[in-house]
């Protein structure tokens, strides 16, 4: 099962078909699964618990992210930049404040007015729910071990404009972020971070996954410029070491903004600003387009790390 965050509410493909299910109308900009637990973020407005029935408000507020631990612990970033958690299935939320002192917080910031920074991703490091890793824009990757009483920062050699960071489910000690700056891989569970970019022609990375069970295999979407226009496609198989353009294989050689990908273990997909669902057995493609939604696709999950090109 696929879930998708669209410009006209939460979709749910299911047989080969896609169907709105829950808040039509609005610009969903983010969903998370876990468990037959759906989420889904609206900015400026709130996240929101999906189910067949519908959705039901659970968190009010700016939500940028959501996230559903392992656990069942469910999690919000914000702006301005904040993670929330809820033990108790959203029926209250503690608000992590710990993040408020950490060393750099004083200088996060955003370019457009009114330049407040914003948590764009929540994912749980080797599956577990008490380790929460989060990117920020701007102000870089945080992370905690004791499920977000307390924070460290993670940017050694980072570029700070972080769009989304993703653990290696297969490999603990290894994390990928995507940047204003292009692509950036740690292999000592944020220590340190390198810029890789061998192959990747344009260098403003906006959507990025990673396999759930190949070490190492990556799915990035980058534009030519902010927010991700005139995008291309990019597969890697060996940590961001090296990129090949996925496009020409069945895909337009650019995208007007840059698509949703993600990688489940059933091959790759990407869901298109017009609406176009891709799917391809692997990276390397051949890739098909299954169908057409009436709405730009803006988040994609199918209930491991979700994927998601909003800012």
């Amino acid at each position: 099962t696929l879930i998708l965050g669209t410009d006209d509410g939460v979709w749910r493909r299911e047989s080969g078909a896609s169907t709105r299910v829950a808040l039509a109308g609005k610009r969903v900009i983010h969903v998370a699964a876990s468990a037959g637990t759906v989420i889904a973020a609206v900015r400026r407005e709130g996240v929101y618990r999906v189910d067949g029935e519908g959705a039901d408000p659970l968190w009010e507020g700016d939500a940028r992210s959501c996230a559903v631990a392992p656990d069942g612990t469910l999690y919000v970033g914000s702006e301005p930049a904040m993670v929330f958690r809820s033990t108790n299935d959203g029926d209250s939320w503690t608000r992590l404040d710990a993040i408020d002192a950490l060393p750099t917080r004083d200088a996060w910031t955003f370019p457009p007015p009114p330049h407040e920074p914003h948590v764009l991703s929540i994912d749980f490091p080797a599956g577990r729910s008490e380790d929460v890793l989060a990117g920020v824009e701007v102000g870089g990757v945080i992370r905690s071990q004791d499920g977000g009483d307390a924070w460290t920062e993670l940017n050694a050699g980072l570029y700070e404009d972080v769009h989304s960071v993703r653990p290696d489910p297969s490999r603990p000690t290894w994390l990928f972020a995507i940047t204003g700056g292009g692509f950036y891989a740690s292999e000592d569970g944020g220590g340190s971070w390198e810029r890789r970019m061998e192959g990747m022609e344009r260098g403003y990375t906006i959507g990025l996954s990673v396999s759930p069970d190949r070490a190492g295999e990556l799915l990035v979407t980058a534009g030519r410029r902010p927010p991700g226009v005139e995008s291309g496609v990019y597969a890697s198989s060996d940590r961001g070491q090296s990129w090949d353009a996925a496009g020409g294989a069945g895909l337009p050689d650019s995208f007007d903004r840059a698509p949703v990908p993600l990688l489940t273990t059933d091959g790759a997909w990407l869901g298109a600003d017009d609406g176009a669902l891709y799917h391809a057995a692997s990276v390397a493609g051949p890739w098909e387009l299954l169908e057409r939604l009436p709405a730009s696709i803006n988040a994609m999950t199918a209930g491991g790390s979700p994927s998601s090109v909003m800012h």
